[in-house]
């Protein structure tokens, strides 16, 4: 087990090795920065491009969404709180509605 472990802690470490060299030499090539550069440019016209398309038809934006998503749940907890308080509030009164008709019902003569 410890041998495969060391074959493969060694090619690791000459992949890691050869991936920095090869990026060394890309860096330092005129030409790839240019094509990186312009590969950026590119994606941003792309990515504004995208963008006009979505708000041309009216498609939400990923913050507008979030936003909205998080406002729906603020307004559910308020309406989960509200419902809590209302219930809360309607207690007290079902209760004495049920003892008043108790009492009603107990005071009245019995007709047969």
């Amino acid at each position: 087990m410890t041998t495969q472990r060391g074959v493969f802690d060694f090619l690791r470490a000459r992949g890691e090795e050869f991936l920095t060299q090869v990026s060394n030499e890309l860096m330092s090539n005129p030409r790839f920065i240019q094509a990186m550069q312009a590969a950026l440019r590119g994606k941003e016209w792309v990515d504004q491009a995208v963008a006009r398309a979505l708000r041309t038809m009216n498609v939400p934006t990923r913050t507008e969404f979030k936003r909205a998503v998080a406002r729906i749940d603020a307004l559910e907890r308020e309406l989960a709180e509200t419902r809590r308080e209302a219930a809360a509030a309607a207690r007290p009164r079902a209760a004495g509605k049920k003892t008043s008709k108790r009492r009603s019902r107990a005071a009245k003569p019995a007709t047969s």
